[in-house]
């Protein structure tokens, strides 16, 4: 793991400063989280090499603003991540804990966030 943080294929973030970095309102703002991913991809890409290099992004921020009861931000900032994931050809994952959408609203917004993915998984 060192050697991929020394090499910058991976670069680890705090998730409270990071959504901090483009939340207006409560909300994603699209060109502050454009800023701030344009710059992660820009800066990975660059240390990525070989014919089938590609680039990955592991996302804790929208589970972040679901467990804090923010469950417009969090679907608003999937969709963010799939415009990044297509105009970029990135590989996005994401993780929530399952038990958070149990009944109520939880399985509503469940369906609303898996709809924002090509793929889900769950074990």
């Amino acid at each position: 793991m060192s050697a991929a943080i020394e090499q910058g294929r991976y670069i680890a973030l705090d998730n409270d400063e990071t959504v901090a970095t483009f939340m207006v309102n409560d909300l994603p703002d699209p060109a502050q989280f454009s800023k701030v991913t344009d710059d992660l991809i820009a800066r990975t890409a660059k240390s990525v090499e070989g014919e089938h290099a590609r680039v990955a992004a592991c996302g804790e921020c929208a589970p972040l603003l679901w467990e804090r009861g923010n469950t417009e931000g969090a679907v608003r900032l999937e969709r963010l991540w799939d415009e990044i994931a297509r105009s970029y050809g990135v590989q996005v994952f994401c993780g929530y804990p399952l038990g958070s959408f149990q009944g109520g609203t939880g399985s509503y917004t469940f369906e609303r966030i898996c709809a924002e993915h090509s793929r889900v998984l769950s074990w």
